[in-house]
């Protein structure tokens, strides 16, 4: 044991013994990093000793595992590839899209096949721990009494509902001139016959594209599903074939000259050529005076659903129930002020101007007990769960050898 020590401290230091395994610094040191760089878990750590919590959780881990494993807790394949497949997908969608995910994984020298690997050893334990917990505490049982009297002596601070504002917004896009228009358009067609004589298309891009984040890849989209790309773009995308080059094509942006390299079932690799519409100050100007009128008519009483179908550019006008302190600034300040069926002032935005409409004001009202019922026993479900593990691990402690080591400078 002395010798496993010694050279443990020079490859990489012992936290701790739990019976015959071993808990290595490495280990602690990752999920001390994880809570320190969560903001979920960033107040909460700075609360406490990290070191100690991080250890003293992975010890109670080890012991429940070895009871659970004395037990005969077993999980099934296919249980541990149904909680990595909800992992994976849980982890994809903090991507703008599927591209992004496995360029990030490319730039960290990983594979899907790592990352699975890697799900497919926490969820296995993790799955092992909640079926042993289940079997040892499933009668744990909350009573419809308990509920009750918790929520009429915490209501005023769980069941408050602050007051909220129910919004509608109108947004309009600045379209650019006529001139401009066709000014951008002209310049697309030059770009496009240099490509039908010849041109290489990836020079071409470099050359003459004003899309600032694909100008020096040659144009490059990468790959491209469905429901990915630009709504404007999609039918030429796919209906073009590996090699073919599209007309001048008009999106918000400009006008696009794509090619489709490759192609799946739901994909395209593509890139592409953009020419932007210039927006002027002119323009600019246009719709703030437009914008100023489509309140000044609100605020007289005009019907503001009429007017956001004739000048909104998103067809979906219901802007959800907020608490005014939740809307970013300036929003919330525009909106604190404002009375039901009124309109705030435009906010000009990269894309446009934008308007909220006070479709309600709902003032501060109590959440009834049968709303609240059913988390409230979920609740102390798990506040009484949590006291049996804390003794379990306790009693399994005190019968297991367990060695703290303390950390080496």
């Amino acid at each position: 044991m002395l010798a496993l020590a010694f050279f443990a401290v020079l490859a990489d230091q012992i936290a701790a013994y739990v019976g015959d395994e071993v808990i290595l610094e490495s280990t602690v040191e990752e999920n001390i990093a994880f809570i320190e760089a969560s903001p979920a878990t960033q107040m909460f750590a700075d609360t406490l000793d990290v070191r100690d919590y991080v250890l003293d959780e992975l010890i109670a881990q080890k012991l429940v595992l070895a009871e659970a494993e004395r037990e005969s807790v077993i999980v099934e394949p296919g249980e541990i590839e149904s909680a990595v497949s909800w992992q994976l997908e849980r982890v994809k969608e903090q991507y703008p899209s599927e591209a992004d995910f496995y360029n990030d994984l490319e730039r960290h020298g990983l594979t899907v096949d790592d990352l699975m690997e890697n799900y497919k050893r926490t969820a296995q334990k993790q799955l092992i721990m909640e079926k042993f917990i289940q079997q040892r505490f499933a009668e744990v049982v909350i009573s419809p009494i308990a509920v009750k009297k918790f929520y009429e002596e915490n209501k005023d601070s769980i069941a408050v509902r602050p007051s909220r504002v129910g919004l509608q917004h109108i947004f309009m896009f600045i379209k650019p001139s006529e001139a401009e228009q066709q000014a951008a358009f002209n310049r697309a067609v030059d770009v496009y016959k240099v490509l039908v004589t010849g041109g290489d298309f990836s020079v071409t891009a470099s050359e003459f594209s004003e899309d600032a984040n694909t100008r020096f890849k040659g144009g490059m989209l990468g790959r491209i599903k469905k429901g990915e790309g630009l709504q404007e773009l999609e039918p030429a995308l796919f209906s073009l074939k590996p090699g073919e080059i599209s007309q001048p094509l008009p999106t918000r942006l400009g006008y696009h000259i794509i090619e489709v390299l490759n192609r799946g079932t739901d994909w395209v690799l593509a890139r592409h050529i953009l020419l932007k519409v210039r927006v002027t100050q002119n323009d600019t100007l246009r719709y703030e005076r437009l914008a100023a009128n489509i309140r000044e008519l609100v605020n007289s009483g005009a019907d503001f659903d009429s007017l956001a179908a004739l000048y909104s550019d998103e067809s979906n006008t219901d802007a959800g129930e907020w608490l005014v302190d939740q809307l970013a600034p300036p929003y919330n300040d525009l909106v604190r002020d404002l009375d039901e069926g009124q309109m705030s002032e435009a906010i000009l935005t990269p894309m446009g101007y934008h308007m909220l409409y006070v479709r309600e004001k709902i003032p501060e009202d109590m959440i009834p007990f049968e709303d609240l019922r059913e988390q409230i026993s979920n609740y102390l479900r798990q506040e009484k769960l949590q006291e049996r593990y804390d003794h379990l691990v306790e009693e399994l402690r005190e019968k297991t050898f367990v060695k703290v080591f303390p950390k080496v400078e």
